[in-house]
């Protein structure tokens, strides 16, 4: 990133506005990164929400901090993506991809974190927000097609 802004930092509309410059990052995968952070934050709003009719719940009393970790460190991985990326475009490096791809790596492993907690955490949640485990699910799914993506590329595919 030319500013070296952390995502979190950004408005949401100055995010839109970087994203869709002719700047080299942020990118696809910092939307990523923001996706995942989403979806994290959906399952975690769809638990809290829970947690007020089954107080009681040990799966859905721990769920909120969990989700808000993810989309923390969604948060952390797209910008490291931006700064990665931003090097990989600047040198066109092995080693620049190689860090390309282990930031991506990173970034599968919080993805199937994330996967894994709306697994646990869905059969706890009231219907009324079923609609946001649903969003959380897309949003995750979303986020592992662009990384997918960008890992090909990085790979030279």
């Amino acid at each position: 990133m030319d500013d070296m802004r952390s995502i979190a930092d950004y408005r949401v509309r100055d995010l839109f506005a970087a994203i869709a410059s002719a700047q080299v990052a942020p990118g696809a995968g910092s939307a990523a990164g923001v996706a995942l952070g989403l979806a994290a934050s959906c399952l975690g709003k769809a638990a809290i929400i829970s947690l007020k009719h089954r107080p009681d719940d040990p799966t859905l009393q721990s769920a909120p901090a969990m989700c808000a970790a993810v989309a923390r460190f969604a948060l952390m991985d797209a910008d490291r993506d931006s700064a990665e990326f931003a090097q990989f475009m600047h040198s066109h490096s092995a080693a620049a991809a190689a860090r390309l791809i282990d930031t991506g790596e990173a970034f599968a492993a919080l993805r199937t974190r994330l996967v894994a907690l709306i697994d646990q955490i869905e059969p706890h949640v009231e219907a009324n927000m079923a609609g946001d485990v649903v969003a959380a699910r897309a949003l995750a799914e979303a986020a592992r097609v662009i990384y997918s993506r960008n890992e090909e590329e990085a790979k030279g595919g």
